[in-house]
């Protein structure tokens, strides 16, 4: 599962700075609405299967304004940088040794925030909880309605080859893998996340589980193995060295997207893969804070003369032009 998620992320090409972008030069939302879809995809699913008796476990944390700030931190590095969790990984993967420097600036910027002398609220471990059978309902609805509109959408190639091999998946398929090997994971050993997954080997809460260190690396080492296969299998994979002002943005974005990673607590990744879903109550604030963070940041970079590509969907699919 971690596989097919690396894969399909590399392959849908999803990531906050661009729905941002998105809307900041578009005007719409199609990518921001896709990851809103695969949390959709992940509450969804986890209702269902605890409504055959199979509660899963969360971690919930309370609002509070350092976890806003973390998410506002969170999304102006992710802004300096280029790319939020997703796209830096992927990017990477296709041989940007920039996105490297942000990876391991990272670890750095988690650090800061762990040595910073704050009171952070503690979370509380929950079952998730039972949603009435009408919400039920309209879930199942609206997972069947979009699984028909991805099935048909495949039909067309026809061939199975032309379907997993495209070079570009669509928003829908993209989020629904996601978000369907995400719940896999979960129900199997628990919440994970790329973010998640840091944040447990320097010994910071997460809102995972960091029970199993070598079952959860085991998982991310699978999901960049997917991204590498993509980039290879597709053909993108090209080694490209950063300007030394472009490196020095990806290191200073990296290590503000490490700070904000604590702060809030857990990356965009982990907010969309098992925040979100399981209605923690600082997520979709912390969440709009990264957004927040992200969209001034871009708005001002422009204001200062600096061209913010713009970026069209059509038919599902999302390019940077």
């Amino acid at each position: 599962m971690g596989a097919i998620l690396g894969f399909a992320a590399h392959r849908a090409g999803l990531c906050t700075v661009k729905a941002a972008a998105e809307l900041l030069t578009s005007h719409r939302g199609h990518v921001l609405w896709s990851f809103l879809k695969s949390a959709g995809w992940v509450m969804a699913l986890t209702a269902v299967v605890g409504a055959f008796g199979h509660a899963t476990t969360f971690t919930r944390w309370p609002l509070t304004g350092l976890s806003v700030l973390g998410g506002v931190l969170f999304g102006i590095g992710a802004a300096l940088n280029g790319g939020c969790t997703f796209s830096t990984l992927t990017r990477a993967m296709d041989g940007s040794i920039g996105l490297w420097i942000t990876v391991a600036a990272w670890p750095i910027g988690m650090w800061i925030a762990t040595v910073l002398p704050m009171s952070r609220p503690m979370p509380v471990v929950t079952p998730q909880q039972d949603y009435p059978y009408v919400v039920l309902l309209l879930l199942f609805i609206a997972l069947l309605w979009e699984s028909i509109r991805i099935a048909k959408r495949f039909w067309r190639k026809h061939k199975l080859h032309r379907i997993l091999g495209a070079s570009v998946y669509t928003l829908s398929a993209g989020a629904a893998l996601i978000g369907i090997c995400n719940v896999v994971i979960i129900e199997a050993t628990g919440p994970w996340s790329f973010s998640s997954n840091i944040l447990c080997g320097i010994g910071t809460k997460s809102g995972a589980s960091c029970a199993q260190p070598a079952l959860a690396w085991g998982i991310m080492e699978a999901a960049l193995l997917g991204m590498v296969f993509s980039s290879l299998q597709r053909g993108s994979f090209k080694l490209r060295l950063p300007r030394p002002r472009s490196a020095l943005r990806h290191g200073a974005g990296g290590v503000l997207m490490g700070i904000g990673t604590v702060l809030v607590p857990g990356g965009n990744d982990g907010m969309i893969l098992f925040a979100i879903p399981s209605l923690s109550p600082h997520a979709l604030p912390a969440y709009a804070g990264v957004f927040g963070g992200i969209m001034a940041t871009l708005a001002i970079m422009r204001a200062f003369g600096r061209r913010i590509l713009p970026v069209l969907c059509n038919g599902d699919i999302c390019r940077v032009l």
